[in-house]
C-alpha cells in the first residue's frame, strides 16, 4: 500500500523471527537455503511463501512440510502458473472433463540462449565468501551452476511444467529416465546446460525438454485422440479432432491397382460426410493475463494469511513437483533409471 510504512532491513534471516508484529514472510534464498530459513520461520510461527524449487533434497522438502504441518502455518510455494485463470480455464473444462480423450502423451520444452553466469566482483578484495558457506565467491554469485547450491534447468525452469503436469495427473510420476551434459558452456559448472527428461505418470509419458543453447518458445503440448492442448504465455489453444483418419490410407498406393480402387471407393462410401453438411472442428482459446504475472500469486497468499484459508500451492503440492525434479537429477547423475518408494519416500534405481 502507498501508505504502508518502509520495509525494514535485516542482515541476518534469523533477526526476522524475534519479530512478534512479523506475521509473514516471502523468501527467495538459493535453493539449498529453501529448508532451513523457511522451517526456521514456520517454527517461529511466521507464514511463509517460498520461491520454487521447494528445497534442494527430499529430506530437506519434507523437513518444511513438517514445520508447516506442525506449526499450523501457511507453506506455499512459489508456482504462480497454478492462479492462472487460462489454466484453470484449461483444466477445468478440457483435462478435467476428458475433453481430449484419455491424455496419451505430454511435450514439455523450455530453451534459452545464455549460460546463467553472472560477472560480478567482490564487494572487498578480502571478501570471505565461507561466510556464507561458499568456497568461493564464484560459487556464491553463480550458484545455480552448482550441484551443491542449485538444481540447475529442472529447478529453475523445468519445475514450473513438472508441476503443471503434477497438477493435471496428480502425485508424482512413477519412474523417471534423463539425460543430458554440459555441451555448451563449458566453464567449469556441474549442473547440465542441456537436460531430456521422461517421465511415466502411472503409464503416460511425459517428455520434457531443457536447453541453454538455443532459444525456441516455451512449448507445453497435451495430446489425446480426440485432440490437442497447446500452452503458451498469452494463450492456450484447445485443438479438437475427429481421432480417426481423414483420408484413405497412405498405404492404398502400393495395392494393386484393381485392389486399390475398389479400397478407395469402399473408404470413401463409409467415411465420407453428406455434400453441403461437412463437419466443422472448433478450436477453443482462452487468451489471458501473463501466465508468470505473480501478483495473482501474492494475493492468493495474502488472502489466506488473513483467512487461514488453505492455498492450492500448499507443501503437499509443492513437495510433489520437487520430488519429480530431484527424480530427473538423480536418474541424469546415476545414469540410470530412477523409481520413487513412496513408502519410505525415497528415489531408488
Amino acid at each position: 500500500k502507498r501508505n504502508a510504512p518502509p520495509a525494514r532491513h535485516y542482515a541476518e534471516w534469523r533477526e526476522m523471527l524475534e519479530k512478534e508484529d512479523l506475521e509473514a514472510v516471502i523468501m527467495a534464498p538459493p535453493l539449498w537455503m529453501h529448508a532451513e530459513i523457511a522451517s526456521g520461520c514456520l517454527d517461529a510461527g511466521k507464514h511463509v511463501l517460498c520461491e520454487k524449487m521447494m528445497a534442494w533434497d527430499v529430506p530437506s522438502c519434507e523437513r518444511m512440510k513438517t514445520a508447516a504441518e506442525k506449526n499450523g502455518r501457511i507453506l506455499e510455494i512459489g508456482y504462480q502458473r497454478n492462479y492462472n485463470p487460462m489454466y484453470q480455464a484449461a483444466f477445468d473444462g478440457v483435462v478435467k472433463p476428458g475433453v481430449l480423450g484419455d491424455i496419451y502423451h505430454v511435450r514439455l520444452a523450455w530453451h534459452r540462449n545464455g549460460n546463467w553466469r553472472r560477472k560480478g566482483e567482490k564487494p572487498t578484495p578480502d571478501y570471505d565468501a565461507s561466510r556464507w558457506g561458499y568456497p568461493t565467491f564464484d560459487h556464491l554469485w553463480n550458484w545455480r551452476l552448482y550441484w551443491r547450491y542449485s538444481k540447475g534447468l529442472l529447478a529453475e525452469l523445468g519445475s514450473h511444467q513438472v508441476n503443471i503436469a503434477n497438477w493435471f495427473f496428480g502425485g508424482v510420476p512413477e519412474a523417471v529416465m534423463a539425460m543430458g551434459g554440459v555441451y555448451r558452456f563449458k566453464d567449469g559448472r556441474d549442473m547440465p546446460d542441456f537436460h531430456t527428461v521422461l517421465f511415466d505418470y502411472h503409464g503416460i509419458p511425459v517428455y520434457v525438454r531443457l536447453d541453454l543453447g538455443c532459444e525456441t518458445p516455451e512449448l507445453a503440448r497435451f495430446m489425446g485422440p480426440k485432440g490437442l492442448l497447446d500452452a503458451g504465455e498469452f494463450e492456450l489453444r484447445h485443438a479438437s479432432q475427429t481421432g480417426v483418419d481423414a483420408d484413405p490410407s497412405y498405404y492404398s498406393f502400393s495395392f494393386p491397382a484393381k485392389m486399390r480402387e475398389e479400397y478407395v471407393k469402399l473408404w470413401h462410401a463409409e467415411h465420407d460426410p453428406t455434400l453441403g453438411k461437412e463437419p466443422l472442428r472448433e478450436d477453443t482459446v482462452y487468451r489471458g493475463h501473463d501466465w508468470d504475472d505473480m501478483k495473482p500469486h501474492l494475493n492468493v497468499f495474502f488472502q489466506a494469511v488473513k483467512s487461514r484459508n488453505p492455498v492450492t500451492e500448499d507443501a503437499v503440492f509443492g513437495n510433489h513437483a520437487a520430488v519429480a525434479c530431484h527424480m530427473a537429477n538423480e536418474s541424469y547423475f546415476r545414469q540410470k533409471p530412477v523409481t520413487w518408494d513412496a513408502a519410505s519416500k525415497t528415489i531408488k534405481s
